[in-house]
């Protein structure tokens, strides 16, 4: 039985410290600055160019099994998505074989998360799709441990089948509620405000090609895919877009990024950087 620890900061200077003991750094980019130690399981910011964790730590060949026992110790930041808790889980050696299907389409959703539909992706969309439906949304270990242990029961040999029939149909209902959201759209700006109880940039994108999307304190942005950032943002599309947002510490990739790990902004905060990322349309994106 593999010995797991896993800790949460917000804080730069704690995560660093927690590296140097010999803790694994997962995706903990915190105020824009990706901690790492020698898998450099990240892929934002500077590590962008990377695949993403759950491929490089579980994929033959790069670090599946290589933090067990005594070194399965995590440090994390920010929410406990699939991408990271995936990882974690094939780092400590608790996935079994025959994922790596999975494991790529864990990594091509967290990378552009709008363009597949998961209901029309077999058993792993079903898996994916239920873990994303059971997920929180609590920033803290607790929440990582959880997400460990649901790709554990999800992957393993007594899968919840009945659970993943039912999320086909809650899928069905997801896309029909954030139809329904309040959207907000200002004429020749090529973005759109959208406050939500849903995740629904598919959805969206329909209409918008670019969507900054404001709920439970939380800001997400988004484009359509990675031709229409650059058109809009210019090289590094919304890359080139992060540092201009308040309060510091927005990050994410050329297509999608959100506010600070850890900070809850409020509905004026989200509204002033939408208006933000308005004025940083290139006027030849018009």
């Amino acid at each position: 039985m593999t010995w797991l620890k896993i800790l949460h900061t917000s804080d730069l200077a704690e995560a660093r410290a927690l590296a140097r003991e010999g803790y694994t750094p997962v995706e903990c980019s915190i105020g824009g600055e990706s901690v790492v130690d020698d898998l450099a399981m990240d892929h934002h910011g500077a590590y962008s160019y990377l695949d993403g964790v759950a491929v490089r730590a579980y994929t033959s060949g790069y670090h599946r099994g290589s933090r067990v026992e005594r070194d399965a110790r995590f440090v994390v930041t920010g929410a406990a998505d699939a991408d990271a808790t995936f990882a974690i889980a094939a780092l400590a050696g608790l996935l079994p074989d025959g994922l790596s299907d999975l494991a790529a389409l864990v990594n091509a959703v967290d990378v552009d998360p709008f363009s597949i539909k998961l209901e029309e992706q077999g058993d792993n969309g079903a898996r994916l799709l239920l873990f994303n439906q059971m997920a929180s949304g609590v920033e803290d270990a607790t929440a990582f441990y959880s997400g460990v242990d649901r790709w554990r029961m999800l992957t393993g040999p007594r899968a919840p089948e009945a659970l993943l029939k039912a999320t086909l149909a809650q899928e069905r209902s997801r896309v029909e509620g954030a139809s329904r959201a309040s959207i907000e759209a200002h004429g020749g700006i090529p973005v759109a405000f959208v406050r939500s109880a849903l995740w629904g940039f598919d959805v969206w994108y329909r209409q918008h090609p670019c969507v900054v999307a404001f709920h439970d304190g939380k800001v997400t942005v988004g484009c359509r895919d990675l031709a229409t950032a650059v058109r809009l943002f210019g090289p590094g599309g919304l890359k080139g877009v992060f540092s201009s947002l308040a309060p510091a510490g927005w990050g994410g990739r050329e297509t999608v990024g959100g506010s600070p790990r850890g900070l809850a902004l409020t509905e004026s905060q989200a509204r002033e950087a939408f208006a933000t990322v308005c004025l940083s349309v290139r006027k030849g994106a018009l």
